[in-house]
């Protein structure tokens, strides 16, 4: 006999197509998998909420893109300073919380109806049944739900604040306002509505703010393409409806948006002009009456032409000092505007006129503090993006205020000389006669202020033109329209999903199975434990299993009739009787079964053969023939009873025998250990050719142990899906101290139509019964073993 082979790794590489085998073999749990996947799917798309998408594109003038191209429309060269933009940040402009608040404000996105199903909730944007007006702040109110119950025109509300906030009852009737929390609220019916009020009408008044916050994440603005200055704007809603409304809503928004900021500049300068031309226009009605009263008065129609001279020479010093001091005034109100930071228009001088290099400084500084107040919509001060716009502006209000300082020297120096001019002008005219000079005074007056309430009115013509003239930089090329198809949940791609789920899970179970199951499946795993031969495969059986006499062409037959001719090789050498003793790691593997059908085997030629129920603690083998076990070893080993009293003939089976147990003992070891058991068995051996033994399981009790010594041939039984590998490791161990001498391995149990039998043990599966007709029941119970 070879000596025994301790496997000590018994871990292995995974066998990828063994494991392909596995799977096929269960491929109709893969079907019922796909069946149940598909279902899911088909349910799960029924009762998701799907997402529309929908889309538009926005052009956006960009001179960095575009270049400085002549304007298409020729009122647009009026404008007093150009506009660029930055697409980025116009980008960002219109993903901004702030924008988006007004947009939701606008147009009550932020209230929502919806119809209350048992198993789902319809949302009913379009002329729903029942509304809501909010009468308080609608951008600073909370989240409140409403249940709302109609009864005739009382509607009886459960309404909540918060999510977590504690339901009232609430009574309000129609048209009347009602308050509820810090906000004020009414209901009235839409009579536009088509559909009557559900029994499950729920209203949600959503906060503004909060809304916002959430929205930004369903905006997406991009691109067309790296040099184009066409943004793409995507919008993802639960109603397609409201998807292509609320991305209109935005468009027109931020459209409205871009144009009151540059209009506030022309709208401002307008308002001053009208209002400084009213002035003048009084100013000179009272300048032409006092020239008319002075002329009755005196009686003159003309003067000298001394005085016209001097009347000529004091107007045109009067116009360039006026020229001077327009100038600075535009100069403080150029200071003036850099020292606001928070101005939210843009700088148009009013009088005077400002020189290029100023102009560009001024336009550089402006785009500085454009880009800064859009940035600040979506950014936080600490943003580092956000801390070089800002130091931008304040580099270029520097510059600003260095170029003013010097620009501010030089127009003193001609206010100087040009007010030196004038007060020698009024030298001259000192020395006219007083009524010259009063008259030469009234003149000069009114001709100061006709030339500045006709530069006023030169001045207020173009601001109106440029007001007028004032159109946005952007175009709605391509407007949002209602998405037909939503763009999630995807069918193909969710019954996909599912699919590769249910493939995955059945994998996984399929692996579990076969690779981390913890007991014996098949014959590979017992031979990587044990070096001993396997010297039978027994099918598990549902018929015949206590019939000793079986059917000739059964799978059962001709198993044992394989066990029993390799249990006679095992015995070659063999002289005389044989003792043969069955065991098996733990209770349940088939010790009894095997014993009783090797035994009834082994009678063939007239062999005598006897059983004895050596497991004295749980007897079966006399139940098992139906037989009692009242009289047996027990007492033999006592002395209260002879051999031939213990000795009993099986019912049904010819040259059969057993020795049953007898009453249980309360020490079966030391009976077992004892003198009368050898000579018990002795006896035995000498009045059969065969004794079989069935004894205690080895891997629990040590009685297998005891008997060693008067055994000739030990089999071992382990069970399929029943032993576990670790109990077949401890009475490996228990084999390695040679107690037994010839020793074998009987695996037991195997369900036929599982996958090892299918592959490995094929040869037995035919037809019990020749001529047998197919049975649709024996399908069905092979089909659920692949299931299962």
């Amino acid at each position: 006999m070879a000596p025994l082979k301790v496997v000590h790794n018994t871990t292995k590489a995974l066998d990828l197509s063994d494991l392909l085998r596995k799977m096929l073999f269960h491929w109709p749990l893969y079907l019922v998998a796909i069946l149940l996947a598909t279902g899911a799917g088909y349910m799960y798309l029924k009762y998701a909420k799907p997402d529309y998408m929908a889309t538009a594109r926005l052009y956006i003038r960009d001179d960095k893109k575009t270049g400085n191209s002549e304007e298409a429309d020729a009122l647009k060269s009026l404008s007093l300073f150009k506009d660029g933009k930055n697409m980025e940040n116009e980008m960002e402009v219109l993903q901004s919380p702030v924008l988006l608040q007004r947009v939701i404000s606008a147009g009550a996105f932020n209230l929502r109806y919806y119809d209350k199903q048992p198993l789902h909730t319809n949302e009913l944007y379009v002329n729903p049944p029942l509304l809501i007006r909010v009468l308080s702040n609608n951008a600073r109110i909370g989240n409140y739900t409403f249940d709302v119950k109609a009864d005739k025109n009382t509607y009886n509300l459960r309404a909540k604040a918060g999510k977590k906030g504690k339901a009232t009852a609430i009574s309000v009737h129609a048209d009347q306002p009602f308050t509820f929390g810090k906000d004020t609220f009414l209901l009235h019916a839409n009579t536009t509505a088509t559909a009557a009020l559900p029994d499950h009408y729920r209203i949600a008044v959503d906060s503004v703010i909060e809304l916002a916050a959430k929205t930004v994440e369903d905006i997406n603005t991009t691109l067309v393409n790296r040099d184009a200055t066409v943004i793409l704007l995507s919008y993802k809603d639960p109603v397609a409806q409201r998807s292509a409304d609320f991305l209109n809503a935005l468009l027109d928004e931020y459209n409205e948006y871009t144009l009151s900021d540059k209009n506030k500049s022309g709208l401002k300068t307008i308002h001053f002009l009208n209002t400084r031309i009213d002035s003048l226009k009084d100013e000179l009605g009272l300048l032409e009456g006092q020239e008319e009263h002075f002329k009755v008065q005196r009686g003159i129609t003309d003067i000298d032409a001394s005085s016209k001279l001097a009347l000529e020479q004091v107007k045109e010093a009067d116009s360039r000092l006026s020229e001077a001091n327009m100038q600075v005034s535009v100069l403080d109100q150029v200071e003036d505007y850099i020292n606001m930071p928070d101005a939210n228009y843009p700088f148009a001088p009013v009088g005077g006129s400002v020189d290029g290099t100023l102009t560009a400084m001024i336009n550089r500084y402006e785009e500085a503090l454009r880009e800064n107040r859009k940035l600040s919509l979506s950014l936080q001060p600490d943003n580092v993006i956000m801390q070089n716009a800002t130091a931008q502006v304040k580099d270029a209000r520097a510059t600003i205020r260095d170029y003013i300082s010097g620009y501010k020297r030089n127009a003193g120096v001609v206010q100087q000389q040009t007010q030196e001019k004038v007060n020698g002008i009024n030298n001259k005219i000192a020395q006219i006669p007083a009524y010259a000079r009063e008259y030469v005074n009234i003149k000069r007056q009114q001709g100061v202020k006709e030339n500045l309430y006709l530069f006023l009115l030169k001045k207020k013509e173009e601001a109106s033109v440029s007001n007028a003239s004032t159109v946005t930089d952007n175009k709605i090329i391509a407007p949002a329209y209602v998405p037909e198809d939503p763009v999630s949940p995807k069918k193909p791609l969710i019954y996909i999903s599912f699919l590769v789920l249910a493939l995955v899970a059945v994998s996984i179970y399929i692996y579990i199975k076969y690779f981390l199951n913890p007991r014996i499946l098949n014959r590979s795993e017992i031979e990587e434990i044990f070096d001993l031969p396997v010297i039978a495969e027994i099918f598990q059986q549902k018929e015949f299993v206590r019939d000793l006499s079986l059917p000739q062409k059964s799978v059962l037959t001709e198993q044992i009739l394989n066990l029993r001719t390799n249990l006679r090789f095992l015995l070659a050498d063999h002289k005389g009787s044989a003792t043969i003793m069955l065991t098996s790691s733990i209770s349940g593997e088939g010790k009894t079964f095997l014993t009783t059908h090797i035994a009834n085997s082994l009678t063939v030629n007239g062999k005598k053969v006897v059983m004895v129920e050596m497991d004295l603690r749980k007897p079966k083998l006399s139940s098992f023939v139906n037989m009692d076990h009242r009289t047996g070893i027990t007492n033999y080993l006592l002395g209260h009873a002879s051999l031939e009293e213990i000795v009993r003939k099986v019912p049904g089976a010819e040259n059969l025998y057993i020795v049953s147990s007898g009453p249980i003992p309360p020490n079966p070891v030391e009976l077992i250990e004892g003198q009368q058991m050898a000579h018990l068995l002795q006896e035995l051996k000498s009045a059969f050719d065969y004794v079989v033994i069935d004894t205690s399981p080895v891997g629990i009790v040590s009685d297998a142990k005891s008997i060693a010594p008067f055994v000739d041939c030990t089999l071992f039984t382990i069970r399929y899906n029943y032993t576990l590998k670790a109990k077949l490791a401890q009475m490996e161990e228990v084999l390695r101290e040679n107690y037994f001498k010839k020793k074998g391995l009987i695996f037991n149990g195997i369900e036929q139509h599982s996958f090892y039998p299918h592959y490995y043990y094929g040869k037995y599966s035919y037809e019990e019964q020749k001529g047998r007709k197919y049975s649709w029941r024996a399908l069905i119970r092979k089909t659920a073993k692949r299931i299962a």
